[in-house]
């Protein structure tokens, strides 16, 4: 009852909080970073993107990524534990989704498991870009289901002024305490960049009790540099990464308290070079390379599985001069990656893996207000395990776009593309327990190549103090790689079996399978200021978002997010600003066969603001309240959502100074 008399409540008396920035006419003022120099003007692109910046983006950050995001429409998350988030983009997740930091790949692996951490620290970051639908023209087919790139400055492309910062907060439900610096300025035309940032969190409590073993702690550290000059840039930066998180107990086996230890070393090489030959306006270089390990332990002392992957990833892109109304850019991508996994319970072999690709991406002015976008994408991967034959797959991908703006403040955009995506290691080559989701995962070396061909109706509308958005996207994947729990016993659940599958115990047992699956949803938004005086400003959006995947044979997905819709109201008066904003995750009961349903729940949220400076300076104290309703929710998308519900009420309480 009480769900339904707050939604109400909230819906009616518009109290609505715009947590995001989206498709609206603000978007002509901002750039894409990860769109080719040149094609970056946001309100000439076709494809579904938001930009969460700013006071958007400090109200939302959060200990992961996945939980950043988390309430931008189209977007959830596969929440594991406190540290383990990664998003998932209408419905889709894993190595359908990819993140990068400032173009280049996150180079960990959390596809591999949702309990694996991502190593890119939130609190860090200028800027996060988020394209929903396939985005494997420029990246690959990892980024077939959406693409999250995390801007930060660690290479600086300019001699900025000289800067600190200082953030730190205290969150009282997990005893959470955050630190972070940051330091960035330069001479003549050396530019320099470090951050560093700690965390430290207890074991988190639900609205109903304390779920043992999600504590966490992180360590980052990073340092960059760069030469500018009138040609162009040339900078480096290496960063240091580290991680302590539990796996939220499992109450079959209560004397078992597994953890993960996580170790990252990364270096980073970043160049732009402005007009080098006749005919190329720029060219741009960047590169990445990685190594990193972590062990999963069992208990304390007791080490387990230990995953090591060594990964190098590089793309040049070449922007070409404006011919006619023609303008574009080419470029290539390469990179390899040692992937292995040693213990008694590693459900994957050591696997080698080699990827080329080429991509070319052209935009056309039709007419001041028209522009038509079109793309192509070639990739070769091998897959070389150490204990089967090579697994080899060539994927194409081809997109074109159409967006119109008009005088009116009117705009259309429609994207239509097919995409592939070769099958990733832990599909084609897992046979083993995992102990993390419970399962024992079995793969097969014969999977064909996933295609999607998906279609983007965006039409937006700006009218004074109103603005609109509807995204409408209809998605058919042939041969979607899916895991699948079986039933060879006919007895309606799925099988368990041991460490070995060959007799009964404590794993369930799933097999990746493929189908025809087909996906169509939507997200909405409804914008408007209520008043903007001498008493300060008021805003209201109202969104709400759905999607739908069926396979062939007219049975569901497992894991596919639930309808949600959200309501807030956000104000600021000079120095001060705060929001109260309501998300309602509606139950869902379009689950796959032998998957449980999730009922529904609200989450009420609230923040306030105070600058105590002004100017270039600043000195901000902020309050957060998480969901204040004391909600015991499910995360639909989470493999252990019966054990793991949301975080209970929390408030925090921090401050960031910039001098």
């Amino acid at each position: 009852m009480k769900f339904y008399v707050v939604s109400m409540f909230l819906v009616v008396s518009g109290f609505i909080h715009s947590v995001y920035a989206e498709e609206t006419s603000a978007l002509e003022e901002l750039t894409v970073s990860a769109r080719p120099i040149g094609l970056q003007s946001a309100e000439n692109l076709s494809l579904p993107i938001s930009i969460l910046d700013g006071l958007d983006l400090r109200n939302s950050q959060d200990s992961t990524i996945g939980e950043t995001l988390s309430n931008i429409p189209g977007v959830t998350t596969d929440r594991f534990s406190p540290l383990a988030s990664r998003p998932v983009i209408r419905g889709l997740a894993g190595s359908r989704v990819l993140i990068l930091e400032n173009g280049v790949g996150a180079m960990d692996v959390t596809t591999i498991s949702a309990d694996h951490a991502v190593t890119i620290e939130p609190i860090q970051a200028e800027t996060i870009e988020i394209f929903r639908g396939p985005s494997t023209l420029l990246y690959g087919s990892e980024a077939s289901g959406g693409l999250i790139n995390v801007v930060t400055n660690r290479i600086p492309e300019i001699v900025p002024e000289f800067r600190n910062t200082f953030h730190s907060s205290y969150g009282d439900n997990q005893n959470e305490k955050l630190f972070s610096i940051q330091s960035e300025g330069g001479q003549d035309k050396w530019a320099y960049h470090l951050d560093s940032t700690k965390r430290h969190a207890r074991e988190y409590s639900s609205s109903k009790k304390q779920i043992e073993n999600s504590d966490y702690e992180t360590f980052n550290f990073n340092v960059g540099t760069s030469y500018v000059d009138t040609w162009g840039f040339l900078g480096a930066s290496i960063g240091y990464f580290e991680s302590t998180h539990g796996v939220p107990l499992n109450p079959d086996d209560p004397s078992e308290l597994p953890f993960l230890e996580t170790e990252q070393n990364r270096f980073d090489l970043s160049g732009k070079i402005i007009e080098p030959w006749s005919g190329v306006e720029v060219v741009t270089l960047q590169a990445g390379y990685n190594d990193y390990t972590h062990t999963e332990f069992e208990d304390v002392g007791e080490a387990g599985t230990v995953f090591d992957n060594e990964e190098f990833s590089t793309r040049i892109e070449v922007t070409h001069a404006q011919v006619g109304k023609l303008k574009g850019a080419f470029g290539t991508q390469f990179g390899f990656r040692n992937l292995s996994a040693v213990g008694e319970e590693a459900f994957i072999p050591k696997t080698k893996t080699n990827s080329v690709a080429a991509f070319i991406l052209e935009e056309i002015t039709l007419t001041d207000s028209t522009y038509l976008e079109i793309g192509g994408r070639y990739e070769h991967k091998e897959d070389n395990p150490n204990n089967a034959s090579e697994v080899t797959n060539d994927m194409f991908s081809i997109s074109t776009g159409l967006n119109w703006n008009s005088d009116q403040n009117m705009s259309l955009g429609i994207n239509i593309g097919r995409s592939q995506r070769g099958p990733s290691a832990d599909v084609l080559f897992a046979n083993g327990p995992h102990v993390a989701t419970g399962t024992f995962e079995v793969g097969d070396a014969n999977l064909d190549v996933e295609t999607s061909n998906t279609l983007d109706i965006i039409l937006g509308k700006s009218y004074k103090a109103w603005q609109w958005n509807i995204n409408l996207f209809a998605n058919y994947v042939e041969d979607f790689i899916f895991l699948e729990g079986q039933d060879l016993d006919n007895d309606g659940s799925v099988d368990e079996v041991n460490e070995t599958n060959t007799g009964t115990g404590e794993f369930q047992l799933h097999h990746v399978e493929q189908d025809d699956v087909t996906m169509y949803g939507f997200e909405v938004s409804l914008d408007t200021n209520i008043f903007d005086g001498n008493i300060g400003q008021l805003d209201l959006n109202l969104f709400s978002d759905y999607v739908r995947a069926v396979r062939s044979n007219g049975d569901n997905i497992a894991r596919i997010s639930p309808a949600r819709f959200g309501s807030g109201l956000s104000y600021n008066y000079k120095k001060f600003d705060a929001g109260i904003n309501l998300t309602n995750v509606l139950a869902q009961k379009d689950n796959a066969t032998l998957e449980t349903a999730t009922g529904g729940y609200a989450v009420l949220d609230m923040n306030a603001n105070y600058n105590l400076m002004s100017g270039k300076q600043d000195a901000n104290i902020f309050l957060k309240m998480t969901n204040l309703l004391d909600e015991d929710g499910r995360m639909h998308t989470s493999f252990i959502k019966d054990r793991a519900p949301i975080m209970g009420r929390s408030v925090i309480l921090g401050f960031q100074v910039t001098f």
